[in-house]
C-alpha cells in the first residue's frame, strides 16, 4: 500500500493563522500606497488638464495677463469667466453654482469622478480640488481627499499652480511641515483639513507622494497645565 503523508489538521490552522496575522499587517500598507498613487495621478492630470487649457487660451487671446478675472471680492466673477476661457478646452459631465454656497463658488465634475470647487478673488484664483467629487467643497484641501490649486501672480507673471504663489518659494522641510501640521497661517495651530501647501510638497517630490508624506495629518499637542 502507498505512504501517503500530508499536514495535520493543526498544522493547516497554524500556517493559515500566520497567513492571516501577516495580511493583517500588510494589507492596510498596501491598500495606503494603492490610494496614494491613484490620488497623485489624479492630481497630475487636473494639473496637466488645467495647465494646457490655458496655454490653449493663451494662444487664443495672448497671456493669461490680459484675460485673468479681476474681482474686487469674493462675489460671481469666477463662473461666466471659467466658462467663456477655459471651459471650452476641459471636458466635463457636470458644472453647477456651488450647493450651500453663495454664488460665489462654481463646480465643475470630471468624467474619472473628480472635480473642482472654486471661486475668484482680487487676481487669484482658487481651485479645490476633489479626487471624488462628493468630497468637493469650499475651502477643504485635507492632503489626502481634496488639495488647493491656484491661478496667481509668481514673479510678476499669472500662473497655475499646486497650492498657492506662497508655496511656491518654500523649501521641503517647509512644505512637509505646514502639510504635517496645517493652516500656514498660523504655525502654532494645527487646524484640520487646512493643509494648504500638501499639493506643492507632492508636486516637489516630482509628483509622487514620498514615504515621509504625512497621509493622516497631524493632531493639535495638548497643552500642559
Amino acid at each position: 500500500m502507498n505512504n501517503y503523508k500530508g499536514f495535520t489538521l493543526a498544522e493547516v490552522l497554524i500556517t493559515l493563522g500566520i497567513i492571516g496575522v501577516v495580511a493583517a499587517m500588510t494589507l492596510p500598507t498596501i491598500i495606503n500606497n494603492y490610494q496614494k498613487q491613484v490620488t497623485v495621478n489624479k492630481l497630475k492630470k487636473f494639473y496637466t488638464v488645467m495647465t494646457q487649457a490655458i496655454k490653449l487660451e493663451e494662444a487664443q487671446n495672448g497671456s493669461l495677463e490680459y484675460w485673468m478675472t479681476d474681482c474686487p471680492d469674493k462675489n460671481a466673477c469666477f463662473e461666466p469667466w471659467y466658462n467663456k476661457h477655459l471651459d471650452k478646452h476641459i471636458k466635463s459631465v457636470l458644472k453647477r453654482k456651488a450647493n450651500g454656497t453663495s454664488t460665489s463658488n462654481y463646480e465643475v465634475e470630471f468624467a474619472d469622478g473628480s472635480g473642482f470647487n472654486a471661486y475668484a478673488i482680487r487676481g487669484t484664483v482658487h481651485f479645490f480640488y476633489c479626487t471624488e467629487f462628493a468630497y468637493c467643497g469650499n475651502e477643504k484641501y485635507d492632503g489626502r481627499r481634496t488639495f488647493l490649486f491656484s491661478i496667481c501672480k509668481v514673479n510678476d507673471n499669472y500662473k497655475f499652480v499646486t497650492s498657492n504663489c506662497t508655496a511656491q518659494t518654500k523649501t521641503r522641510e517647509e512644505l512637509l511641515d505646514s502639510c504635517l501640521k496645517g493652516n500656514f497661517d498660523n504655525a502654532d495651530i494645527f487646524s484640520q483639513g487646512r493643509r494648504h501647501y500638501c499639493t506643492r510638497l507632492i508636486e516637489y517630490d516630482g509628483w509622487e507622494m514620498k514615504d515621509d508624506y504625512p497621509w493622516i495629518q497631524a493632531k493639535q499637542p495638548e497643552k500642559e497645565d
